[in-house]
């Protein structure tokens, strides 16, 4: 039990400092691309960088933007049938869903990291004034990757425990 207090508190500072990175990346974004647009049509000097570098910070946080909405439940659902369904066949509904998840994050992770060091071994580079290597984009994959599979460990545990606890006590899991 204490291991689990220790785990949920480490993801909870994760998905923290996650909220805290996107906001200040989306900033930047926002500040580069005002700067730019006054620069372009106040001054009429448009600026080389501001495009590419808002690019590569769209990649980054559209990245951690996933993490962070699987945290907060709004990922968009369709649960018009799910809803109709007993709470026992949805708690078995819940933990098949949380299995697929969690296969689909392993398989992000795997193929991000091959798809990283691909370019990164290669030296590729993005084709741009920058001249910046692929391995800084695509590196988001794999890290993305490894935080949904914390996320997705987590919730099919608890979808497991909720299973296990409505077969023992045979109540309805509403609010656990």
């Amino acid at each position: 039990m204490r291991n689990t207090m220790i785990i949920r508190t480490v993801y909870k500072w994760l998905i923290k400092l996650i909220e805290t990175i996107s906001i200040i990346g989306i900033s930047l974004i926002v500040l580069f691309t005002i700067y730019e647009v006054t620069s372009r049509e106040l001054y009429n000097r448009p600026t080389i960088w501001t495009n590419e570098i808002t690019s590569y910070l769209l990649v980054w946080f559209g990245m951690l933007g996933i993490v962070y909405a699987f945290d907060k439940e709004t990922h968009v659902s369709v649960d018009f049938v799910f809803k109709r369904l007993s709470i026992k066949v949805q708690q078995v509904c819940s933990v098949i869903t949380c299995g697929l998840m969690l296969a689909f994050s392993l398989l992000v992770s795997i193929y991000g990291y091959k798809y990283w060091f691909i370019a990164f071994k290669n030296g590729w580079r993005h084709y741009g004034m920058l001249d910046i290597p692929m391995s800084y984009t695509r590196i988001s994959l794999p890290i993305v990757g490894l935080f949904l599979v914390f996320q997705t460990s987590l919730a099919t545990y608890d979808a497991i425990i909720r299973l296990r606890q409505q077969r023992t006590t045979g109540e309805s899991a509403e609010g656990v």
